[in-house]
């Protein structure tokens, strides 16, 4: 069985849109958009590896995120945790420069719905439903 945990976080606008990754040509589960974020080390607590991974995707520091959900996603030959964290965009994307992935676009929660994403992003969208 398949073992990880990952750490994403979702950025949100004015409009309550979200930031995707465009992941169609690094893709590895077959998703085609998803959040920014990435697995977590060992010795890596959640939020270390969000601060790692936002570094090594946009080349950006973050701070200012809050925790929004734990999603546990289990089958034959997957078991995967994944936590996802939120923050406002504000003026972020312009000091965002994307090291990984083709592109990123702002989403509505009900257009993203509508994308190829890994299973565990889809409970993560209906959180957002909550606070947004």
């Amino acid at each position: 069985m398949f073992k990880r945990r990952v750490a994403v976080i979702i950025f949100y606008d004015e409009k309550k849109r979200i930031l995707l990754q465009d992941r169609r040509e690094i893709s590895k589960r077959g998703e085609e958009w998803g959040f920014f974020g990435g697995g977590i080390e060992n010795n890596e607590t959640p939020e270390e590896a969000l601060v790692r991974e936002i570094k090594e995707e946009l080349d950006y520091q973050l701070d200012n995120y809050s925790f929004l959900k734990e999603v546990h996603y289990v089958t034959p030959k997957f078991d995967i945790t994944l936590y996802a964290f939120i923050a406002p965009l504000k003026d972020r994307l312009k000091k965002f420069n994307q090291k990984e992935g083709k592109g990123m676009k702002l989403y509505s929660l009900e257009q993203a719905k509508k994308l190829k994403m890994v299973p565990t992003d889809y409970p993560v969208l209906d959180a957002l439903k909550e606070v947004l």
